[in-house]
């Protein structure tokens, strides 16, 4: 055999697999979201994996539901007859994956529903436990999922104000990161948020704390803003608060999520090759202007001069 018959024989042997490869090269995320749900609802998580150029899969839920069969081809694939899990973190960034039948029933009542079935969540759960893999979520509500309740229960206009209500996030003693994230003062401003507080379920779910809301007029003790949770060895982080696109503060809480979810500094992660604590601190009032910024800031405010003059 000559030499490019050689060649030729190892391109044959190699570009399958360079074709697997590729499909299935999807990163370690796979992100579930609603049909026809509001985008802002998760753009802040999708915002943050493409600066950063980190991979990931997104999954579109109908309202109907999903097969039991659906979720199993996402979540593995098959080797040798052998199921293969394919992602190392779940992330459900609007809730459980949830819709407000109210909108669709014309009713003033909020009605939110979830499009995975209560038997299915147990599937997650299982490839949890079975897989070392973790689950995400954001803009959870307080519940027996979390083992958390609300600190005080608002309804109408007075929980649009109090679950506005701006308060400093501040870290669980003794986490990653802790400094940087008490010196970076991250906050609600512009977030809605629901204070919540740890209970005993006793049902098998144990929490504990990763950040709190800091107390003020309106929240006069110190409150849980996320917690990390075992769930009969199923392992899960929740904030209880929705995250904005506009953010640069929610972007920081997607980094401490990412980081605690994958158990890598962040500059594993991303293309940017910044550290946790670098993109941490880049993402929030330590961060300052950047340089990009400080030029709009001084074009924004010459223009307008050099346009009156002339």
């Amino acid at each position: 055999m000559n030499c490019k018959s050689i060649i030729q024989l190892a391109l044959l042997l190699v570009l399958p697999l360079l074709a697997f490869c590729k499909e299935e090269d999807n990163g370690d995320i796979l992100v579930f979201v609603i049909e026809g749900g509001k985008s802002e609802d998760y753009a802040s998580a999708i915002k943050t994996f493409e600066n950063y150029s980190i991979k990931y899969k997104l999954v579109t839920v109908n309202k109907k539901g999903i097969s039991n069969d659906e979720l199993n081809k996402h979540l593995f694939k098959e080797v040798n007859g052998n199921k293969m899990p394919l992602y190392k973190v779940l992330v459900f960034p609007n809730g459980r994956v949830s819709y407000n039948r109210a909108d669709y029933s014309r009713s003033e009542d909020s009605d939110w529903q979830s499009a995975i079935k209560y038997d299915q969540w147990e599937l997650f759960y299982d490839y949890s436990r079975n897989y070392d893999a973790n689950l995400v979520f954001l803009n959870e509500y307080p519940s027996n999922y979390t083992s958390t309740e609300l600190v005080h229960e608002y309804k109408g206009d007075q929980a649009k104000k109090m679950y506005q209500s701006n308060q400093v996030i501040i870290p669980e003693k003794g986490i990653t990161e802790e400094q940087t994230l008490t010196d970076a003062k991250l906050s609600t401003e512009g977030i809605y948020h629901f204070p919540a507080k740890i209970v005993n379920s006793g049902n098998g779910v144990s929490a504990e704390p990763l950040l709190y809301f800091g107390e003020n007029a309106d929240f006069p003790e110190k409150s849980v803003a996320a917690v990390t949770v075992d769930y009969n060895n199923a392992h899960y982080v929740a904030f209880f608060m929705a995250f904005g696109e506009w953010s640069k503060d929610s972007t920081a809480l997607n980094i401490v999520w990412l980081s605690w979810a994958t158990g890598k500094d962040f500059r594993l992660l991303s293309g940017s090759h910044e550290s946790t604590e670098d993109a941490l601190k880049k993402n929030s009032a330590l961060g300052g202007f950047n340089k990009f910024e400080i030029f709009l800031t001084v074009v924004a405010a010459v223009v307008p001069l050099i346009i009156a003059l002339y």
